[in-house]
């Protein structure tokens, strides 16, 4: 049984080019010319008659075709937005007709967003022959920040609203491009001019806390600066210690309140926790303009809370005696809990440790409040990394007769575990003795080698 005739459509999906053709057995297929070949070959051998000339153009009759249904279409790539998000800008659908134009044109409409780094497009022959099965490969900004909006007529809440509304790619990040921030910016504009506001508003990458990241839409002037700071209800601790205290760091900083809580937790916070008011709060700033001077005055209103007294005390991650830590501590519990006395035991225990040879010894103070006994538990958790030894000693700026008797006055050994403080140490020793005349520098320098976990010490004398 022989192949029936071509048809003629030529079909280039993917850059492959296929034919529409019908066979008796196999029905309406797309089939690779490659395939086509072979299967043209087999039907002249069934029927012996002479092969014709393989034709270079599909027969006049039959018209190219570039388009088809699409049957199924996905999404590859995506994270923070769903699929059904980036169809609805790709502006495809399962159903209709489209090609390289089509899939083109989508993948200009999903770059013009600003919020995908590459985008990209696969389709191929279904399945059935009667369509393609497509997918649009994308891939992200690694870069995406929550909205928050400033001094501006509406709340977070109202923006993300109409921008959910007005923006089918609108998620809980934003991509921080110059084109999604433009077209953000213009929809905002968009909203507050709803509510008589016209003022120019900018969007612009700010930090919030220690690491926090967020794209802040604010009117597009500076902010006012802190001109003046004013406390009350401070405690025992008098207003004016809190006040100068926030001047060094606060007086003259474009005020925002994420900033002023920043500075509050690093310079006032700390007053409190030395006298055991670890749950000090401040829960209202407010700002009014000063009248005197260009700027405004901050009133940050304290709530002191009780005192605590310090609970149990342990360690962790290290193999040593809970009592011979706790002896490097020395720290007592039972009496206020002072978080100077606390951060200062944890540098006594991670110096001790330096002092062994565990020059990368690290440890962090975990809290547990009790608010009920009004005690707090600390736990020195502690990471003391390798062991390291001394390796190799070398002095610089000693003649041929000084340098022996350095050398035998130094007294750490080749393999024995290393003491970060015996280099400054010994150099202070040989000052002491006056060993030297006319001495004048003196400095160590410690070269790790961290494949063999091991430390050379470079001594320099400057006469």
């Amino acid at each position: 049984m022989s192949a029936g005739p071509i048809r003629g459509i030529v079909l280039k999906p993917g850059g492959v080019t296929y034919f529409v053709t019908r066979f008796p057995v196999l029905g309406t297929r797309l089939i690779p010319l490659a395939i086509l070949s072979l299967l043209a070959v087999a039907g002249d051998a069934q029927t012996r008659r002479p092969r014709k000339p393989a034709a270079t153009t599909p027969p006049a009759a039959s018209a190219e075709r570039t388009s088809w249904p699409l049957e199924t279409l996905k999404v590859e790539g995506n994270q923070n937005y769903t699929a059904a998000q980036i169809l609805a800008v790709a502006q495809l659908r399962v159903g209709q007709t489209a090609g390289k134009p089509e899939f083109e044109a989508a993948r200009e409409r999903l770059e013009a967003c600003g919020a995908f780094d590459r985008v990209g497009y696969r389709f191929a022959p279904a399945k059935d022959g009667q369509g393609f099965d497509a997918i649009l490969e994308v891939t992200e900004m690694a870069q995406m920040y929550p909205l928050r909006c400033e001094d501006l007529p509406a709340t977070d809440a109202q923006l993300r609203a109409w921008l959910k509304q007005q923006d089918p790619l609108f998620a809980p990040k934003t991509p921080a491009t110059k084109l999604a921030l433009e077209r953000y910016t213009k929809l905002v504009s968009e909203f507050l001019a709803q509510k008589n506001y016209h003022e120019p508003v900018i969007a612009k990458i700010v930090s919030e806390g220690l690491s926090d990241l967020v794209i802040l839409f604010r009117p597009a002037k500076p902010r006012p600066s802190v001109a003046r700071i004013k406390f009350n209800n401070t405690g025992e601790i008098p207003a004016v210690t809190l006040q100068t205290a926030m001047y060094s760091v606060a007086i003259g900083v474009g005020y925002t309140e994420p900033q002023i809580r920043l500075l509050l937790d690093s310079t006032i916070r700390p007053l409190y926790e030395a006298k055991g008011m670890i749950r000090v709060a401040f829960p209202k700033i407010e700002t009014e303009p000063v009248k005197d001077v260009e700027g405004v005055m901050v009133t940050i209103q304290v709530e002191p809370g009780p005192v605590y007294k310090l609970g149990k005390i342990r360690f962790a991650g290290v193999d040593m005696s809970p009592d011979e830590l706790a002896e490097r501590a020395n720290l007592k519990g039972g009496k206020t809990v002072n978080f100077d006395e606390v951060k200062a035991a944890d540098e006594r225990v991670t110096h001790s440790l330096k002092r062994e040879g565990y020059v990368q010894a690290k440890s962090e103070v975990k809290r547990a409040i009790n608010d009920a006994d009004k005690t707090v538990d600390v736990t020195f958790q502690i990471a003391p990394g390798p062991l390291f030894t001394f390796g190799n000693l070398t002095i610089v700026g000693l003649d041929i007769e000084t340098e022996p008797v350095v050398r035998k006055l130094w007294g750490l050994l080749p393999a024995k575990p290393f003491n970060i403080d015996y280099p400054n140490h010994f150099l202070e020793r040989i000052k002491e003795q006056e060993l030297f005349e006319n001495l004048k520098k003196t400095r160590a320098e410690n070269k790790i080698d961290a494949a063999a976990n091991t430390i050379d010490v470079t001594l320099y004398f400057n006469k």
